[in-house]
């Protein structure tokens, strides 16, 4: 019995050395293609944990501050199924989060400084400029 042979995933790793594995691979940039996601990711950083209810509450309340617009219960169960169905699987696939279905709590994974700042930097870079 030889060593079990390397995927294409774990050649990649290994050729990268000491840069982040989830820099190099395309479902890191799909995670981060969402603004829902870049903004979960965002508040996990500074919270590292919540549940579901919270971030659909946090998510629909930024996004009706950014565009403008009342924050209704419609818009946060909308983004409440989006969570459960979409953005919170494919985080935990990337490896980016732990989502507990049963408890309904987020964590947010162990991430490089580069990730961290993948993540910071394209959320501020949306903000709107403040005028003083």
């Amino acid at each position: 019995m030889g060593e079990p042979e390397e995927g294409p995933d774990q050649q990649n790793r290994a050729a990268m050395g000491s840069s982040p594995p989830r820099l190099a691979e395309d479902q890191f940039y799909r995670a981060l293609a969402s603004s829902h996601r870049r903004h979960l990711l965002y508040y996990l950083l500074e919270n590292e944990e919540c549940t579901v209810e919270e971030l659909a509450s946090v998510l629909s309340g930024w996004e009706a501050t950014t565009a403008g617009t009342m924050y209704t219960s419609a818009n946060r169960s909308a983004i409440f199924l989006q969570l459960l169905h979409n953005h919170l699987p494919r985080l935990a696939d990337a490896g980016l989060i732990d989502y507990d279905s049963n408890s309904g709590t987020v964590q947010l994974e162990s991430l490089h400084p580069q990730v961290t700042s993948i993540i910071r930097r394209s959320v501020e870079a949306e903000q709107p400029e403040q005028s003083e």
